[in-house]
């Protein structure tokens, strides 16, 4: 597996099945929409640690953090917790669906932290770090002999 193939599972379980209206890569801080039609989104972070050396040395795990994120009503610190916590259910799903893929095992426990006024559009949510073990593309090179 890549982390071409990690961005398009993630990509898949946002639009698909979360049905979020939009999917990113890069940092939120990168991008500020303006745009409330964008809401809610998912932002895959960059960089992605790849870790090769794993105890079988057959797979490898990838790091990385996800951004769930919605617009909330400006200066509505009650509207904020709502979204805030419709954006964990929203994270719940997500790792449902990342558990089914069988290209991934989830390692370790994800972890939660709530964001607000994460861009210049003051949208909130659920960051989740994330450890998974997937495939090799090949075997390392002190298996081949």
């Amino acid at each position: 597996m890549t982390i071409q193939n990690l961005v398009d599972v993630c990509k898949d379980i946002t639009l698909h099945k979360l049905q979020f209206k939009s999917f990113y890569i890069g940092n939120t801080w990168d991008m500020s929409a303006g745009k409330a039609d964008i809401y809610p989104c998912l932002w895959l972070e960059m960089p992605v640690l790849v870790d090769y050396q794993t105890i079988n040395k057959i797979n490898k795990q990838f790091t990385f953090s996800l951004d769930l994120i919605i617009l909330p009503k400006l200066d509505d610190t009650t509207d904020e917790i709502n979204m805030i916590s419709h954006m964990e259910e929203y994270a719940d799903e997500f790792l449902y669906y990342l558990k089914q893929n069988p290209d991934f095992i989830l390692m370790d426990f994800p972890t939660g932290l709530t964001i607000k006024s994460i861009n210049a559009d003051n949208a909130c949510g659920i960051r989740l770090d994330i450890k998974v073990k997937t495939g090799r593309v090949c075997p390392p090179l002190d298996l081949i002999t």
